[in-house]
C-alpha cells in the first residue's frame, strides 16, 4: 500500500487486489473468503486521518445490484466523518458468482446473513483497530438505515400465481429464471439511472431465479411474524431505526410497510417520505436532499 495521504479519505484492508483513485478518495477492490469457501469482494471508505470519525455506516445492496454503485453515498458520509463499509453479496457485483448464469442469485438467505455477520466481524477485528491506530480514535461504532424499505412488495396477477407454487419451483429447477423481473421503469424517476443499470456488467436486470423468489417471499415472511421486533429489550429494538421512501415509490407494498414499522419496539425510529422520489431514494434527481436528511439523523 502506498504511503497514507493524511489528507484524504483512507482505504483499509488487508490485501489489495488492484486500487484505484477518484474524486480525490481512496479506493481498493480486496476479498474476504466466507464459510461458503467463496471469495466476497468488499469496499472501506474512511475520512482522512487528521479529521474526527464519528461512526462507522454498514452499507448493504439489494437484489440484483452492486455495492459500487453507490461511492458517490460513500464519499458524501465519508466528508461528514463517517466510514463506510460495504460488500457485494455472493452470486452479486465482483463476488464469487456459482457460475456465469447466477448472476443476482440468492441461493440461500440464511447464507446472505451469515455473510454479513461474517463481514462485521471481520472489519471489527481486521479493519477498525488499523482505522484507530491511524486517527487515534475509538473503534467506531456501525449505524445502518434502510433506504427503500421493503416488507412486502406490490405483486402483480403473474407474480401472484407464480408465488402459489414458488415452493415447488425453487426446490426442482432453482436457478432457472422463471420470474418476471421488476419494473425497472419504476426504480428510477429519471430513465438515465436505468440506461445506466442495464450497462453496468456487474448488475442484472435479467428474470428472477425460482430460488431468489421464493427466499425472497420467505425472508419477508419470517420477518413480519418475528416477535423480536415488539419487544423492547431486542437486540433489534435497541438500534435506532431509519426507514427512508419515495411517494411514488411503487415497489414497496406501503402498507404493509408501514404496518411493519409501527410494530417496531424501537424507541429511537423514523419513517421519512420523501415526495415525488421513486423506489431507490438514493437514485434519484432529489437524492442530494436524502443523503443530507441521513447525515442530519447519523449526527443525532
Amino acid at each position: 500500500m502506498s504511503p497514507v495521504d493524511s489528507t484524504a479519505p483512507l482505504l483499509l484492508a488487508i490485501t489489495l487486489q488492484s486500487s484505484c483513485r477518484a474524486a480525490g478518495h481512496e479506493h481498493g477492490y480486496p476479498r474476504l473468503a466466507v464459510a461458503q469457501l467463496q471469495l466476497l469482494f468488499y469496499f472501506a471508505l474512511f475520512p482522512p486521518e487528521n479529521r474526527p470519525m464519528h461512526g462507522v455506516v454498514l452499507f448493504l445492496h439489494g437484489s440484483g445490484d452492486h455495492c459500487r454503485r453507490y461511492v458517490f453515498l460513500y464519499e458524501h458520509l465519508c466528508e461528514a466523518g463517517y466510514g463506510v463499509i460495504a460488500y457485494d453479496m455472493v452470486n452479486h457485483g465482483a463476488s464469487h458468482c456459482d457460475s456465469s448464469k447466477t448472476r443476482g442469485h440468492v441461493r440461500s438467505f440464511r447464507h446472505l446473513v451469515e455473510d454479513t455477520n461474517a463481514f462485521v466481524t471481520f472489519a471489527k477485528q481486521i479493519i477498525f483497530p488499523q482505522v484507530k491506530a491511524l486517527s487515534g480514535s475509538q473503534s467506531p461504532p456501525l449505524a445502518a438505515f434502510w433506504g427503500g424499505a421493503t416488507v412486502g412488495m406490490e405483486m402483480s396477477m403473474a407474480w401472484k400465481l407464480q408465488a402459489t407454487v414458488i415452493q415447488a419451483l425453487s426446490m426442482l429447477v432453482p436457478t432457472v429464471r422463471l420470474v418476471a423481473p421488476l419494473d425497472y421503469e419504476m426504480l428510477w424517476r429519471d430513465p438515465a439511472y436505468l440506461e445506466d443499470f442495464k450497462a453496468d456488467a456487474l448488475a442484472t436486470t435479467e428474470d428472477i431465479t425460482a430460488r431468489t423468489m421464493q427466499q425472497t417471499m420467505s425472508a419477508m415472511n419470517r420477518l413480519m411474524k418475528d416477535k423480536r421486533i415488539e419487544q423492547p429489550g431486542s437486540n433489534f429494538c435497541k438500534l435506532r431505526m431509519l426507514f427512508l421512501t419515495g411517494s411514488e415509490d411503487h415497489i414497496a407494498d406501503q402498507g404493509v410497510t408501514r404496518q411493519f414499522f409501527s410494530r417496531l419496539a424501537n424507541v429511537d425510529k423514523n419513517f421519512a417520505v420523501f415526495d415525488g422520489i421513486f423506489h431507490c431514494v438514493f437514485e434519484d434527481p432529489e437524492r442530494d436532499e436524502v443523503v443530507a436528511y441521513v447525515l442530519r439523523w447519523l449526527r443525532q
